[in-house]
């Protein structure tokens, strides 16, 4: 007969959900009384919607990050630990392209010309998406063909490994300083709504993205094989799939869309070595949030997580300085919650 679990462990259940619940309400109810105090203005609504638009233009940004953190643990069942430093890499790709390789009279059309600077967006991840894949293929086929299906842990220490070397390979080649990629600054006025070039083309690119994903996944012969496998990897090599092929692609396209993230990323922010940490936390929290291996729930909670900070850095008091804390409270508080996420676990999308 199974023991009877003490009372005490309950309790502890329950205060680490009041801990973790605590947090989030706390900051809900002073940025609902910082709305209400912005309500007695004329303006209240256009400052809301203005809030919520960037909120959600920034979590289209963060949904293709974590779908392909999502797309590798869904199929392989892989934490990898260096997806953030693959964001760095894509970031410092355009930034050569740009700063090295473009010709200096060109430098001025992508802070003029919007169409330029589209076309540059373009052209920089038509030139790093590519490499990006066939090194994510290389990585994975070199160092971790060799011990999936083993241990969960070494895989997670692997990619951990990769993480540290990539940073300080970074660090000796280009600094800890942060570099920025001069774009086309202004705004796209619609209505009341002034939404930056940069914001709107990366929400435009990321939509393109993620759309583009779930249509592979849906209707391609390949992205079937992919669902395929992550639903059942077994059942999958008995009906003809190639698993050691799919691992090797899924890789590779996850690795790619951290990369699109961090080229989209190059054109809104400075950046520096150290970056991939704090989309990896996040990428962890919206999987979380989301359901982990669940694609429509990566870009659900990329999008929620956004309108969160969002309206956590307007209206709380020194909100910019919690926006990464919102996000591991609600890591914790989801595990503790609802630990299958909004949407489920892995599931054939």
């Amino acid at each position: 007969m199974a023991e009877r679990t003490p009372g005490w462990v309950y309790a502890v259940y329950l205060a680490l959900a009041l801990a973790g619940a605590g947090l989030p309400l706390a900051l809900a109810w002073e940025g609902f009384v910082g709305w209400l105090a912005q309500a007695r203005s004329m303006t209240s609504l256009a400052v809301t919607l203005q809030v919520l638009a960037s909120g959600i233009l920034q979590g289209g940004l963060y949904a293709v990050i974590a779908m392909g953190l999502t797309m590798i643990f869904g199929v392989m069942r892989i934490i990898n630990v260096a997806h953030g430093e693959f964001l760095m890499v894509g970031a410092y790709m355009a930034f050569v392209f740009f700063m090295m390789l473009l010709p200096e009279e060109l430098h001025s059309l992508f802070t003029s010309n919007l169409g330029m600077a589209i076309l540059g967006v373009g052209v920089f991840l038509l030139i790093c998406l590519p490499l990006m894949f066939l090194f994510g293929m290389g990585v994975q086929r070199l160092l971790l063909n060799p011990v999936v299906g083993g241990p969960e842990l070494t895989p997670l220490l692997i990619t951990f490994g990769l993480s540290l070397i990539l940073i300080n390979t970074f660090i000796s080649v280009f600094t800890s300083d942060f570099r920025a990629i001069p774009y086309m600054s202004g705004a796209l006025v619609v209505g009341n709504l002034a939404l930056g070039y940069p914001q709107v083309i990366s929400f435009a690119v990321s939509a393109a993205v993620t759309g583009g994903v779930f249509g592979f996944l849906k209707f391609s012969r390949l992205g079937k094989a992919v669902r395929a496998t992550a639903q059942n990897a077994d059942v999958a090599m008995v009906c003809g799939v190639n698993v050691e092929r799919i691992y090797l692609y899924t890789f590779g396209f996850g690795t790619a869309l951290a990369a699109t993230g961090g080229v989209l990323i190059s054109i809104q922010l400075a950046f520096s070595p150290e970056i991939g940490g704090i989309y990896i936390l996040r990428s962890f929290a919206i999987i979380i949030l989301g359901g982990r291996g669940n694609y429509l729930g990566a870009l659900a909670g990329g999008i929620l997580l956004g309108v969160i900070e969002g309206f956590i850095s307007f209206f709380v008091s020194q909100g910019s300085q919690l926006q990464e804390l919102a996000a591991y409270t609600l890591l914790v508080f989801m595990l503790l919650v609802r630990p299958q996420g909004l949407l489920g676990g892995i599931a054939d999308e």
